[in-house]
């Protein structure tokens, strides 16, 4: 449901007083002791590898951009062009290539274009929201029985919405009296996802917090951390995605360093569900989403294809 496009910036992994910098997948000028520093964090041990990958998706739309599994099962994934619908391979077209995707309990599919967004009922119909702003740049979106909430990483807020669209609620401002201190987004990844109790949870990540928000947004809770060591986030703006499972856990994956790993409700880190040497070398768009099975879906843009990962028995 989330973005999967690449980061806009870079960010400095700061090691024996040197900077290394990842932007776009690539390094520049640096030496081989850098080389080495990086390749101590692409590291994992074993034992907190609890998921196995088993076969996966291979779409046949090109340049993927965007995962989402409706509450029916079924999963949808956005490209160029269209969205791809499994297992039927089904492909609906789109006049562009959405950047994050929701489908409703009703079956409507929610597409997020760079500035507005695209609503398709279950028999066809379309209907196509105003966009939010000359500055908007929609990266996710997400979808109960009530709203409709879509991050504006341009806009750097949340838009709530009622489900026949109208003037959304802006949530995320500064507050510091309610301890809210608005959302730092260095680059154009900012998700969301919607809890079980219908709270809202949003990234903000360029404070590496995962952020708890009421319907009305008010600011609930917050957790989180910036650290080099696996139970934090690195870089300058993450994580870059996540997702909600069936127990209400989180399943979060990273830019730069790319890694998937799952917090438990009070933010401790439980395991990591696939480790850097996993993925390629700088790989971004790891759009990411759980089933009611609890298994973890990994959108990989770069190896073109959904891959999927279940817990080790």
């Amino acid at each position: 449901m989330k973005n999967g496009k690449k980061s806009l910036g870079c960010f400095l992994l700061l090691t024996a007083g040197a900077g290394i910098c990842f932007g776009m997948g690539s390094r520049a000028g640096l030496g081989q002791s850098f080389a080495y520093s990086v390749e101590d964090y692409r590291k994992v041990d074993p034992a907190l590898i609890r998921y196995a990958e088993v076969e996966g998706l291979l779409p046949t739309i090109g340049k993927l951009s965007a995962l989402a599994i409706a509450p029916d099962g079924k999963i949808y994934v956005g490209g160029e062009n269209g969205v791809e619908v499994f297992p039927e391979r089904t492909i609906r077209p789109l006049d562009g290539t959405p950047g994050c995707l929701a489908v409703d309990d009703d079956g409507t599919l929610f597409a997020g274009m760079q500035d507005h967004v695209e609503v398709f009922s279950r028999d066809g119909g379309k209907t196509v929201w105003p966009s939010p702003g000359e500055k908007a740049y929609l990266t996710s979106i997400a979808a109960d029985d009530r709203y409709v909430y879509v991050a504006d990483a341009g806009g750097r807020r949340v838009l709530r919405y009622s489900k026949s669209g109208g003037t959304p609620l802006e949530i995320g401002a500064k507050d510091e009296a309610n301890g809210a201190r608005g959302f730092y987004i260095p680059s154009p990844f900012f998700d969301l996802d919607i809890g079980t109790d219908g709270s809202l949870w949003v990234v903000n990540p360029g404070y590496h917090v995962l952020e708890n928000y009421s319907p009305d947004g008010r600011l609930i809770s917050s957790w989180g951390k910036g650290s080099f060591t696996i139970e934090g986030f690195i870089g300058c703006c993450n994580p870059a995605n996540f997702a909600l499972m069936p127990d209400g856990s989180f399943v979060t994956a990273e830019k730069g360093l790319p890694r998937v790993k799952i917090y438990n409700l009070d933010g401790s880190m439980r395991c990591v569900v696939a480790a850097p040497d996993q993925f390629d070398e700088g790989a971004v768009g790891l759009d990411v989403a759980a089933d009611r099975q609890g298994r973890i879906y990994v959108l990989d843009p770069g190896r073109s294809r959904v891959r999927i990962f279940e817990e080790k028995k």
